[in-house]
């Protein structure tokens, strides 16, 4: 396969950042990374449902990152009411004062995402609440945040799209076919606005297995015993990745010139 070329001006770019999940995980660390790596005066919008967990993590990247804006904003990316996503942003830059003007650069990462029942087999999700929370925060509540990002950075020229995706978006998982169906549909709506929408830089990042809570609950609830086992022995063999090393892979892939909408893995 052909090198990517490198593209040197990703976080040269005084930039306004959205991540939402950012409280926990890989959430959390791709703010620090991004507060660590764009120019001063750029600003982070932190969006998660646990506000004491944002707070903490604000309070740590201000301490290393003085020179950026933060803030943080309570937000259920799965509470599917019109009201929570329509003038989310427009809010936020009243409140503090944020210019889009200032800015060269929009940039948002959809961190934000649940298992969803694994301990249950594809025959038996007979639940309706259950799977239609799945979706909800999985796809509907991505994509409608999604589309509030983009009418409110529309200003902006250069705007960038992350999805934090997975490998279960292109292989299934015994007892993980929410998360799978889910993780499959968020990839293809991204790659169609992609297609879509050639302006934007669009990119579905596989993090590869990483030490998370959630890497926690594939081992300790998959419902498939060979699912569960293939954590297990990940896990036990030192295979699992520090959110640092994917996060780290990201920038990376980030300063090349991928294919707009593409689905690109860690282990790529």
């Amino acid at each position: 396969m052909q090198a990517a070329k490198k593209v040197d001006d990703f976080f040269h770019c005084k930039t306004c950042v959205v991540v939402c999940g950012a409280s926990r995980g890989l959430g959390e660390c791709i703010s620090l990374t991004f507060a660590r790596k764009f120019p001063a005066g750029s600003a982070l919008i932190l969006l998660g449902r646990d506000v004491k967990a944002l707070e903490d993590v604000k309070s740590k990247i201000s301490a290393e990152c003085p020179h950026q804006l933060f803030v943080i904003q309570k937000f259920d990316q799965g509470n599917i009411r019109q009201e929570n996503f329509e003038n989310l942003f427009e809010g936020i830059f009243q409140v503090h004062k944020i210019s889009l003007s200032s800015f060269e650069q929009a940039v948002i990462v959809h961190s934000a995402g649940t298992l969803g029942d694994i301990t249950k087999y594809a025959k038996e999700m007979t639940d309706a609440e259950t799977v239609k929370r799945s979706f909800d925060v999985n796809v509907t509540g991505a994509i409608l945040l999604n589309s509030t990002f983009l009418k409110a950075f529309n200003d902006i020229l250069k705007r960038v799209i992350i999805n934090l995706s997975s490998l279960a978006a292109v292989q299934p998982f015994k007892s993980w076919s929410l998360y799978c169906s889910g993780k499959s549909a968020r990839d293809m709506f991204f790659q169609t606005l992609a297609l879509e929408e050639p302006s934007l830089r669009v990119l579905n990042y596989a993090p590869g297995p990483c030490d998370t809570d959630m890497q926690k609950d594939c081992r300790e609830k998959s419902r498939a015993p060979d699912t569960k086992k293939m954590f297990i022995d990940a896990f036990n063999s030192g295979s699992i990745l520090s959110c640092q090393t994917s996060i780290d892979k990201l920038c990376q892939i980030l300063m090349t010139n991928f294919k707009s909408g593409a689905h690109i893995d860690f282990y790529d």
